[in-house]
């Protein structure tokens, strides 16, 4: 789940506002620098799915825990829950929860499929920040959300897509961005696996400009470890076709 193209400590590589530690790709219209950049994703991310105060909230792919101090900080939830696997991220989440006094329960260390530990018909919103397109058996990791969430909740996520089927063909080429094979789809063959489970498409905002453009636009001014990867990225949305969507659903 750890978003690419960031090493294990984000936090060290870009600039960030504490607490509001993220790793995500940015939103850039009218933005600078990640240190602005990054949190106004977060922002727009709540802004699409009209997040509601006091309400329940499940982040699966949490990362560095930053989001989930902004949802605390400015939406006052019932509950936050999160899923992140173990490691360098997630020990420093947990340390950032206890500075910030931030409670999440439960912090469930793992894959996605540790969702299978939660309750059905829990939570108002699942959230997925720039993790879900790496999941292996991403369908299933759909019916779970779809499981776990309050009949009229919403599911919350950003996903890569190609703009034409005969970018299939080049599947193998996107292995180095951690898109496995069974995620690379057009947006109607998303939106038709969400809606076989029994979605209802609530949003779909083509982000592919001041997401992935405005952060392939802004490589000269990112650390060197980046540099090439930011350039790679701008190569295939010009010419391989992909696309990158912000989603909402409701159950």
């Amino acid at each position: 789940m750890t978003p690419f193209p960031f090493s294990k400590s984000p936090a060290s590589v870009l600039p960030q506002s504490p607490p509001y530690y993220v790793s995500n790709f940015g939103y850039w219209d009218g933005e600078s620098s990640y240190q602005t950049a990054g949190l106004r994703f977060v922002s727009e991310f709540a802004k699409g799915c009209q997040l509601k105060p006091q309400t329940k909230i499940l982040e699966v792919g949490s990362g560095l825990g930053g989001s989930l101090v902004y949802w605390k900080e400015k939406f006052q939830p019932k509950l936050l829950s999160a899923i992140n696997l173990a490691g360098e991220q997630s020990e420093f989440a947990e340390q950032l929860f206890v500075s910030t006094k931030t409670e999440v329960k439960p912090f469930l260390k793992g894959s996605w499929e540790v969702m299978d530990q939660l309750p059905s018909d829990t939570y108002d919103y699942v959230f997925s920040l720039d993790a879900s397109y790496h999941f292996q058996n991403l369908p299933t990791f759909y019916q779970e959300c779809f499981r776990v969430l309050k009949p009229g909740g919403s599911f919350a996520f950003s996903h890569f897509q190609i703009s034409d089927i005969k970018f299939k063909n080049y599947w193998w080429l996107y292995l180095p961005f951690l898109i496995p094979k069974g995620n690379l789809k057009l947006c109607s063959e998303t939106i038709s696996d969400l809606e076989s489970i029994g979605f209802k498409q609530v949003q779909n905002l083509d982000w592919t400009k001041p997401v992935i453009l405005g952060f392939t636009s802004a490589f000269k001014n990112l650390p060197s470890s980046l540099k090439t990867f930011a350039k790679l990225l701008h190569w295939f949305v010009n010419h391989l076709g992909l696309t990158y969507h912000y989603y909402v659903f409701e159950k």
